[in-house]
């Protein structure tokens, strides 16, 4: 039982909306009524158990490019 507590507490804390961030290297995507996505994963299968529990698509999550150095300069 101690194990099982733990183990929810670990997974309810890695959702808290603080820590929250969508830089994972997968993004997974629902296609329903809320047209969801969800860029925490940082595996292929941990992305794909969701799709195959929910439904929906796995996809690598592209960030931007890094600036340019003419971005650089007008930043500054």
């Amino acid at each position: 039982m101690h194990i099982l507590m733990t183990t929810l507490l670990v997974v309810l804390g890695s959702l808290s909306p603080a820590r929250a961030s969508n830089d994972g290297t997968w993004c997974y995507r629902d296609f329903g009524p809320t047209r969801s996505a969800n860029c925490r994963f940082y595996s292929a299968r941990q992305c794909l158990i969701v799709a195959g529990t929910f439904g929906g698509i796995c996809e690598r999550n592209n960030p931007p490019p890094p600036p340019t150095r003419k971005d650089k300069r007008r930043a500054s």
